[in-house]
């Protein structure tokens, strides 16, 4: 497959750790929306936010890494 190529390793590598840093980010903002809107008590608030930015983080990362994966097969002819 395409990942021997240290060209496409690094193009999975690099939309994976894009993909994670743009889902902290939404998870974030988003969890912290959810935490007040809801009205989550205390310390519960900061568990509620950073388990929303985890997971968001690793879903967008998962899947902008396997669309790094396709693409990079793709360009090369596969």
């Amino acid at each position: 497959m395409a990942l021997t190529d240290s060209r496409c390793a690094n193009r999975v590598v690099t939309g994976a750790a894009l993909g994670a840093s743009l889902g902290g980010a939404v998870g974030a903002v988003y969890g912290t929306y959810e935490a007040f809107r809801y009205k989550v008590p205390g310390m519960y608030k900061i568990r509620y936010i950073g388990k929303t930015t985890v997971s968001s983080a690793a879903i967008f990362g998962l899947f902008l890494g396997a669309g790094s994966l396709l693409q990079c097969g793709r360009s090369q002819g596969y």
